[in-house]
């Protein structure tokens, strides 16, 4: 009678774990995707001492297709300029769509418009103030991890700024004998993100 009830208990035990395994894989795979989110990129402060951080919203999805617009904030840190002049900065409102193709890739197109500011330029010595636009495009893959919670996003891209409303001249080096004007560039990101 012992044995047989060690027997119970033991498969009563296994039934139990079982049971919690299977609810929580189901659980998982039902979970419902994360409509919102927020990401800020990781990299930018540290190697063009800039920081931007968006809120994102999914606004459709159908199997893999599926398209996010996001809003934010883009600062560009005051920083001198050898071409250009002394505490260059920028402070701008990002906003963006990102259109996904299978699972994580996607195309990304970005716009950030606000204030340009530059002080003593130097050539002029002038100090500027422009209300800028910069378009981008991007093309990355979104990792997502810790059960769809978290996600890291790797991009690249081309950026321009197509309006200042004042532009200052833009030298090609340091000699300032050259002006080239605001020219395309390439631009990498990493994103590091929130689903919520």
């Amino acid at each position: 009678m012992i044995k047989k009830n060690m027997t119970m208990k033991k498969s009563l035990l296994i039934l139990g774990i079982v049971s919690l395994i299977t609810n929580s894989v189901i659980a998982q795979t039902e979970q419902k995707e994360s409509k919102y989110s927020v990401e800020t990129d990781i990299l930018w402060p540290f190697l063009v001492q800039t920081t931007r951080t968006h809120f994102v919203v999914k606004l459709w999805q159908k199997g893999h297709l599926r398209g996010d617009a996001y809003v934010g904030l883009n600062i560009d840190f005051p920083e001198d300029r050898v071409t250009e002049g002394e505490g260059f900065a920028d402070y701008s409102i990002a906003s963006g769509y990102r259109q996904y193709f299978w699972k994580g890739l996607h195309l990304e197109y970005s716009q950030t418009t606000g204030m340009g500011v530059l002080h003593n330029h130097v050539t002029t010595g002038k100090n500027y103030r422009s209300f800028d636009w910069l378009v981008t495009g991007y093309i990355g893959y979104k990792f997502e991890f810790a059960k769809k919670k978290l996600y890291i996003l790797p991009q690249f891209g081309v950026a321009g700024v197509i309006y200042k409303s004042n532009p200052w001249p833009i030298y090609e080096d340091e000699t300032l004998t050259k002006e080239v004007g605001e020219t395309p560039f390439m631009l990498g990101s990493l994103r590091f993100g929130y689903n919520f």
